[in-house]
């Protein structure tokens, strides 16, 4: 029997939904269970996922510690707002779940119109019925813009953050395919500002690469990340092309992944 993964030093390595969105979520759980993940992350894709969703028995194979909040098809909660909300209410009536991920609204005219109500929140947690444990973050999305004159989008992105009272979900490969220096973009996040590491790489402009078949120096960064004393979540995000067909294949990949992003991370810890 595998070690307990939430006994380990640092940070909790979690698997997103996502990366294999395209099987029953219990078998996602079952699989992540047995790669030895400490839980996962789960992608609130479908309304239907709610308190009485039945989810308890997902939560028992393998802990749902984190949630993703909707980033499309936002009409199907009601909006944006709502769909916000509907996230918070699973993450509230889940026992091990303690943190949510959101993408900051978009920053197009109609999207700016849709969503006043984000500029004007000062405390999300409060606005969205969070009970204590719950903390939120905004991640990075990839950025088109680098202009000299303008403000640094991730400083922006820091400021949002603090103005809403959230914290950051830093996305590796959306930094990457962004044209910036990953390993200098971490070092401007204050430690007590990160709360969730994205963790794939990436090449060019494609995304959620499984580690070693993109440019991003991710070794380095999961060293980094150790030497700092992060101690939250790193969710592996990739894309189910990733995987072969049958599933004890799947489980070998993610525990040999899981278990070199372990290897750096303690890595670093050692040497700070």
């Amino acid at each position: 029997m595998s070690a307990d993964p939430t006994a380990q030093s640092g940070p909790l390595i979690l698997l997103s939904a996502g990366s294999l969105f395209h099987l029953p979520l219990k078998l996602i759980a079952r699989i992540g269970r047995d790669a030895g993940f400490a839980g996962m992350e789960l992608i609130m894709n479908s309304p239907k996922l709610t308190p009485e969703s039945g989810l308890q028995a997902i939560d028992d194979v393998l802990p749902i510690r984190s949630l993703h909040a909707p980033f499309r098809d936002w009409a199907d909660w009601g909006g944006h707002l709502a769909s916000w909300k509907a996230t918070t209410a699973l993450a509230n009536a889940l026992p091990q779940a303690d943190h949510i991920t959101m993408h900051p609204p978009g920053s197009r005219l109609a999207n700016m119109i849709q969503n006043r109500w984000f500029e004007k929140a000062c405390d999300l947690p409060l606005l969205l019925d969070a009970k204590g444990r719950i903390q939120f973050s905004l991640e990075n999305m990839p950025w088109a813009e680098h202009s000299p004159f303008g403000k640094d989008p991730l400083d922006r992105l820091m400021a949002q953050c603090r103005d809403k009272n959230v914290g950051l979900t830093y996305d590796v490969c959306h930094m990457g395919v962004s044209g910036r220096d990953v390993m200098e973009a971490i070092r401007k996040v204050p430690t007590d500002l990160l709360y969730n590491i994205h963790y794939s790489d990436a090449k060019g402009y494609t995304e959620h690469l499984t580690p070693g078949n993109g440019d991003l120096p991710l070794d380095a960064f999961l060293r980094h990340l150790g030497s700092i004393g992060y101690d939250r979540y790193v969710t592996l995000e990739l894309e189910p092309a990733a995987f072969p067909d049958d599933l004890d294949g799947t489980v070998a990949i993610l525990s040999t992944i899981r278990q070199d992003m372990q290897k750096h991370l303690e890595a670093g810890r050692l040497a700070a």
